[in-house]
């Protein structure tokens, strides 16, 4: 069993997004810890045909939040661990090539322009400097009405201690409700998880676009 920090049903619901991929670009999550979410995913993109890479992005260090959340499903990893070889053993596959970059989002994720990104999820960017930055990086990379935007934290500032705390966290909610005319929900499901589903619909001016 791969450690979990989404239900069970949003695992499944991944694998629909996948099983549905267009062929019209890549398929990216930021925030990937041991596998959880990509394996469904990928799952579904084997499904599908799916003939290009899989990019992956995640700092891959325990830290000890990590270590008690993995303690509790049963998985013994210790704080500090390097955790991009489990991830691997879990998610590789001959048929779907996995490019795994390691280390800080905020300075690896360089994105090419010419690279259109046809399912982004979103789980380490959940408040700003990272959010902005990702935003930056890969909005422009949508595609209209093809575009599946999982932001797997949505409702994370639901769970902070403070009101400061959770003002910080509502970030992605505040982009959402600024460009609401650009992204329709797709799914979500109430307060039983922090998830969120959204297809971009395009319009939004990328090299201007607010973040706050």
């Amino acid at each position: 069993m791969i450690p979990a920090m989404t239900p069970s049903w949003v695992h499944d619901y991944l694998r629909r997004i996948g099983a549905s991929w267009q062929g019209k670009g890549v398929a990216i999550e930021l925030g990937s810890w041991l596998g959880a979410t990509a394996v469904p995913l990928l799952e579904g993109l084997r499904e599908a045909g799916y003939n290009k890479p899989f990019y992956a992005y995640d700092r891959w260090e325990a830290n000890r939040e990590q270590v008690r959340k993995a303690r509790e499903q049963g998985v013994k990893i210790t704080n500090k661990q390097d955790l991009l070889p489990l991830f691997q053993d879990n998610v590789l596959n001959d048929d779907i090539r996995v490019f795994c970059q390691k280390g800080n989002i905020s300075g690896t994720l360089k994105w090419p322009s010419n690279t259109p990104v046809e399912i982004c999820l979103f789980d380490a960017p959940k408040q700003n400097p990272i959010f902005e930055h990702a935003v930056r990086q890969l909005g422009p990379s949508f595609i209209p009405d093809v575009t599946v935007w999982g932001l797997l934290d949505y409702y994370w500032h639901r769970d902070r201690p403070t009101e400061k705390k959770r003002e910080a966290a509502r970030v992605p909610v505040r982009f959402i409700n600024r460009y609401h005319q650009n992204f329709s929900l797709m799914a979500e499901w109430g307060h039983s998880c922090a998830c969120a589903f959204f297809r971009y619909r395009g319009g939004v001016d990328w090299e201007n676009v607010e973040v706050s």
